[in-house]
């Protein structure tokens, strides 16, 4: 089943929308779940929800693959350019849409003491860090990469795909090698060669996503890489990794 409800956001004054998916018994199942938190909440599971009118149909792969977890979607700032600037952990500039200070940290406080709270309070979740995950695509790959190795003591597991991180490239690489991440920490990360404008782009994102990679392994972060000839920057063909991501998720590592 699917619950919507809003949570107040401290340090942006504001409240947001939550997408949560819950199975359907898990009110009498007795059970206590893993729990995936994911950027762009509105963007997962119904059409009608999404950005662009398609989604990711997560349901679907969920139910398929008969997987046991929760996933909990925070919906994105629509004012302007905010999901951006909510999206990034540091300033960066861009062509298109110009200049951001960046306030990731802010919603990384939202997500672990504001919301994760919530979610632990009230359903039937596994809290500790080995079934605690986080995932997103563009901005929200960006927001999920940064997440997982930043609080390596909140989430062990991440899904990035189709990360918006060139912008934004060396302050990552400078962040990641000053931070010390816990051990049995694992990213599902995924770009596609039809993303961006040519070739050139995607030889920049790929060199991007490499030299990132190379620094986490080398930090002990264990990658399952897939590089998609044909993958495109949207919902329609991150839907086509959810069975390959939900089985990185719930294999036992």
């Amino acid at each position: 089943m699917i619950l919507k409800f809003d949570v107040y956001m401290h340090m942006l004054d504001t409240y947001r929308k939550i997408h949560m998916y819950l199975p359907d018994d898990y009110l009498t199942s007795n059970k206590k779940y893993p729990v995936l938190y994911m950027f762009d909440g509105h963007n997962l599971f119904y059409d009608e929800d999404a950005t662009y009118g398609r989604s990711w149909r997560l349901i679907d792969a969920i139910q398929r693959n008969g997987k046991e977890i929760i996933v909990v979607g925070q919906e994105c700032s629509h004012e302007g350019n905010d999901r951006l600037n909510e999206y990034s952990p540091y300033p960066f500039y861009d062509t298109h849409f110009g200049s951001f200070p960046g306030k990731g940290e802010a919603t990384m406080n939202f997500l672990i003491e504001d919301l994760k709270l919530y979610i632990d309070l009230h359903f039937p979740t596994l809290s500790d860090r080995k079934h605690t995950w986080i995932g997103g695509s563009s901005c929200g790959g960006l927001m999920a990469l940064y997440a997982v190795f930043k609080y390596s003591k909140v989430y062990s597991k991440a899904i990035v795909l189709s990360p918006y991180i060139l912008p934004t490239l060396n302050m990552l690489m400078a962040d990641i090698n000053e931070t010390y991440i816990l051990h049995h920490t694992s990213i599902y990360l995924s770009w596609g060669a039809q993303e961006g404008d040519g070739m050139h782009e995607f030889v920049m994102e790929t060199k991007g996503c490499t030299d990132l990679a190379n620094l986490l392994l080398k930090k002990g972060v264990r990658i399952h890489f897939h590089v998609k000839p044909l993958g495109r920057h949207c919902e329609e063909d991150w839907e086509k990794e959810s069975d390959q991501f939900l089985s990185f998720l719930m294999h036992e590592s």
